[in-house]
């Protein structure tokens, strides 16, 4: 009737466990006052809310409380946790290769409910160039999800992973869509380390060339793309060659990365240089904690080329001994261009004989292949002393070889020794006048020259010996000398 006569109302109410209830103060006739309702843990919310009601007599009545007849509510709706993410503060990678990954755990958590709890959005991130990071889908309540990290390059992965964090109420009515969680942040360690880039030329040319040392080629280990050579394997390789007539050296070694190392290649022997270089190859971890060798794929080198020994002159004989011989006479001695290794691989043999003099003429080949034999031979022409050395002037030619070029060998020298000797050379006259003479009375000489054809002291004596008519006593003269009559 009247606010000023009518008793305070006193709210008692009761109700879910999942409810926390603030009843209000005693409530004036005419006045309003609320019930607090608090959700106090997740979960569905609803049930029926009791309201007990009691009419508070005024202060200054002698009237005494009264008991009112109790009311209820109907309660719907439910309580949401937001996500709690669990997160490891710290993630040991140790040493490992590059482009392995390991996997962050990240977990939500479960509050109270899991049906009645946000999702987990994770999102990592890092400043530290050598990881790459994949996060995971949107992480429901009460499961896990893995952040993928990657060692992307080489190097130190030592610094941290943040994550930002958001509860997501994946749309349900009435919460907000998204609410910022605290972030949180993993300390990584480790190392990444590369596996040995091996790099080599594929082919070598080496042409045609000398038997002798040939070439060097670089077997590198190059530091990667993007890595740091403090952080790669060295290299071990082990080369071997299908050709017998190639040498190896450093066949075997240890290159650190960003270094090289010389495979030096020399011949051995002429001919076809056509081979194969294999490589074994392997990754050598140096010992680094976790990190084990590896082999790798077997590489090969492509080599052409031809070698060729230089002509090798051998003389049979150094000396010529004609002793006195008449004019033509002659003796020879062989000259060969004596095989080394292979003919087909091997210069032919140029000849240039001199040092003839007057009493003979000289005869030699001019060129001989490899296994070909000649004679400098020695003709007497003259009378007069043999004695002589010939030189032979000798080069090796490569006749037009590209890469290839003559050479001048080693001369050689022949000693000539010997004589030559003329035939007596009689002359007289055809006709003799001896004219009337009396027996017993000597009647004429005949005269008998003989006459000097080249050299007087290399000349036989005449002996002349007569016969004639019965009528005649004929006496011969003593041996003529050359010049002489």
């Amino acid at each position: 009737t009247s606010a000023g006569y009518q008793d305070k109302l006193a709210v008692r109410a009761t109700g879910a466990a999942a409810l926390t209830l603030t009843n209000p103060a005693d409530i004036a006739a005419g006045a309003t006052s609320a019930v607090g309702v608090v959700a106090a843990s997740a979960g569905s919310l609803a049930g029926n809310l009791t309201l007990g009601f009691t009419s508070k007599a005024l202060a200054g009545t002698t009237l005494a409380d009264a008991a009112l007849a109790g009311g209820s509510v109907a309660l719907t709706g439910a309580a949401y946790d937001y996500a709690q993410p669990t997160i490891a503060s710290t993630l040991s990678l140790g040493n490992r290769r590059v482009g392995t990954s390991a996997s962050l755990l990240v977990t939500n958590t479960t509050r109270t409910a899991a049906a009645y709890q946000d999702s987990l959005d994770a999102v990592a991130s890092t400043t530290v160039g050598t990881l790459s990071l994949a996060n995971p889908a949107n992480i429901l309540a009460g499961k896990s999800g893995n952040v993928t990290v990657t060692a992307a390059t080489a190097g130190s992965l030592a610094g941290d992973v943040t994550f930002a964090l958001t509860s997501n109420a994946n749309g349900v009515t009435g919460l907000d869509a998204t609410t910022a969680l605290t972030g949180q942040t993993v300390a990584v360690t480790g190392a990444a380390y590369d596996l040995a880039n091996p790099s080599y030329a594929t082919t070598l040319a080496l042409g045609n060339r000398r038997v002798g040392p040939a070439e060097v080629i670089a077997i590198a280990n190059p530091a990667r793309a993007n890595g740091a050579a403090a952080y790669q394997d060295s290299l071990d390789f082990v080369a071997a060659s299908s050709n017998a007539k190639l040498t190896l050296a450093g066949a075997t070694a240890n290159v650190a990365a960003g270094s090289s190392a010389d495979l030096g290649v020399s011949v051995n022997t002429a001919g076809s240089l056509a081979a194969t270089l294999s490589l074994g190859l392997a990754s050598n971890a140096n010992g680094v904690s976790g990190l084990t060798g590896q082999s790798l794929a077997a590489g090969s080198i492509t080599v052409t080329g031809a070698a060729y020994d230089t002509a090798r002159a051998t003389l049979a004989a150094t000396t010529l001994a004609l002793g006195d011989v008449r004019p033509g006479a002659s003796l020879g001695t062989a000259l060969t261009n004596t095989v080394v290794t292979a003919a087909a691989y091997q210069d032919s043999l140029d000849i240039v004989a001199s040092g003839a003099p007057a009493t003979f003429t000289l005869a030699a080949p001019s060129k001989l292949f490899a296994g070909q034999s000649g004679d400098v031979v020695v003709t007497a022409t003259k009378a007069g002393s043999l004695a002589a050395n010939i030189s032979l002037a000798l080069t090796s030619n490569a006749n037009g070889l590209t890469g290839l070029a003559n050479s001048a060998l080693a001369g050689q020298t022949v000693a000539v020794t010997g004589a030559v000797y003329d035939l007596a050379n009689p002359s007289y006259a055809a006709t003799q006048a001896l004219g009337n003479l009396r027996v017993g009375v000597t009647a004429r000489t005949v005269d008998v020259t003989n006459a000097t054809i080249t050299s007087a002291g290399y000349q036989d004596k005449l002996a002349v010996r007569a016969t004639g008519a019965a009528a005649l006593t004929l006496t011969n003269p003593a041996d003529i000398a050359a010049g002489a009559t």
